[in-house]
Order: C-alpha cells, then structure tokens, then sequence
C-alpha cells in the first residue's frame, strides 16, 4: 500500500462506525450483544477506573482512564501488532484532557522510524488524531521524535533500566516553545518512557506538560 494511500486509510477511522463486527467486543473479542461503547455486559462490568493517578515532575498532570487488565492487554496487542486500528476510536473513548489544562496541543509518544516502518504506523498518532477530534484541540507529530532505537520498553522490567534505557532517547522541536502540551499514550507503566519525553519537551522550551494516557498497571 502507498504511503497516502495509508495515510488516507487512517484518516478514514476517523468517521467510520466504531464496531469491528456486528456483535464482536472489543474487550473479550468474542461476539456477544455489544453496546455503543463496544463492550459486551461482561467486560463493560469488569472494567475500573484511575480518577485520581498520581505521577512525578517533570510532568504537569496525567490522566489515566483504566485500570490495566490482561483483557485490556489483550486488545492493545490487537491495536499494536496485529494492524487492528479501529480499536484507535474505541480506546479514545478512557482518553481525557481536563480543562485546567488549558491545552494548546497534543503530542502522541513517537516510535522510533524503524520501528514505525516495520509495523506501519505509531498507534498513538492515530489516539492522538481521534483525541483531537473529540476535544477539538490540534495535534502534531512532528513536534517531538524518538531518535535513538533503544530496546523495546515492555521487555525490560527493573524501572531504573527502563529510565536508563530511555534517556536521551528524544528530539523536540523549537516549535514547542511557551506551548502547553498534552502527551497521549496507550499505557502509563513506570513513566520511563513520559518523564523523559517532558523533560525533553521542557528542555526545549515547552511550558507545560502532562499526559493523557489510556491504561496505567500502577493506578
């Protein structure tokens, strides 16, 4: 497939129907009646909220919708590596940014090119570009990058490697400067991987910076 044709394709997602199938949950992924939300009664019972998470300078606040599960973490490996990208629009729906926020921008957590080039797209740009049509504030991807290929984060469990493993690991763009910037991210784990995207953005001059994220283990 051509690069805009992709790019075409998803921006498609952004109006198309939120269910994959007719009755298919996008939890469990297994047909039952589904509601608007696209979980069946079973899943949309099981699922628990993060409305206070706590979190550490130098980011500014985080919002974290869910309460991690091994059927969430089924379903991001869905969204992730498996090119299943309507699941984009039914995550958006636990994404948030609060209004104290007062946010001029939302950045999506870059993927290294490579890694983007092997699966095709950074899942959190497409997060990213739902988010903004739901809260009609901009988004961008070319604001912050991932410029070293680093090991993969979920494969290293001692958070002081996770930290080690992402230091310097991102590049932000003078543009940042005085902007008050609304990360977005599918999963908040030990904050490795956000701490050092703020820090990174702050260094470069942004003014504020929190993160909106779907699930979080830790909340």
């Amino acid at each position: 497939m051509r690069k805009s044709d992709r790019k075409q394709q998803d921006i498609a997602f952004l109006t198309d129907a939120l269910l994959p199938g007719p009755y298919q949950c996008f939890l469990c992924d297994e047909e039952d009646l589904i509601g608007e939300d696209g979980l069946c009664d079973a899943c949309r019972a099981k699922l628990k909220y993060c409305p206070e998470p706590t979190y550490l300078a130098p980011l500014d606040g985080l919002s974290v919708g869910l309460q991690y599960s091994e059927e969430i973490s089924a379903a991001i490996i869905r969204f992730k590596k498996h090119e299943q990208r309507e699941y984009a629009r039914f995550f958006t729906q636990f994404l948030s940014v609060p209004e104290e926020w007062h946010a001029d921008i939302l950045v999506p957590v870059p993927m290294h090119p490579f890694r983007k080039w092997i699966r095709g797209y950074n899942h959190t740009e497409l997060l990213a570009a739902y988010l903004s049509n739901a809260v009609n504030i901009p988004y961008s991807a070319k604001l912050l990058r991932k410029t070293k290929l680093g090991f993969e984060q979920k494969k290293i469990t001692d958070p002081a490697e996770r930290r080690r493993n992402m230091r310097g690991s991102f590049s932000a763009d003078p543009l940042v400067k005085g902007l008050r910037i609304v990360l977005v991210d599918d999963v908040f784990t030990t904050g490795a991987t956000a701490y050092e995207c703020a820090k990174t953005l702050k260094q470069a001059g942004a003014a504020k910076v929190y993160l909106s994220a779907v699930t979080s283990p830790a909340h």
